[in-house]
């Protein structure tokens, strides 16, 4: 098991990584947290080609 969080790498829709900031994947905009950057995605309007 590996213990090294810095290893692990989870990929989510919701935002990418640059650097030590996270990047809302929809607008851009970097945020040093996750969860600010998991509430600025969920904050955008859902486009249709999304709701298929």
């Amino acid at each position: 098991m590996n213990m090294n969080p810095k290893k692990e790498r989870v990929t989510s829709e919701k935002y990418t990584r640059d650097g030590a900031k996270y990047v809302c994947t929809r607008c851009k905009k970097k945020y040093f947290s996750k969860d600010e950057v998991e509430k600025c995605y969920d904050g955008h309007p859902v486009k249709k080609e999304e709701t298929v």
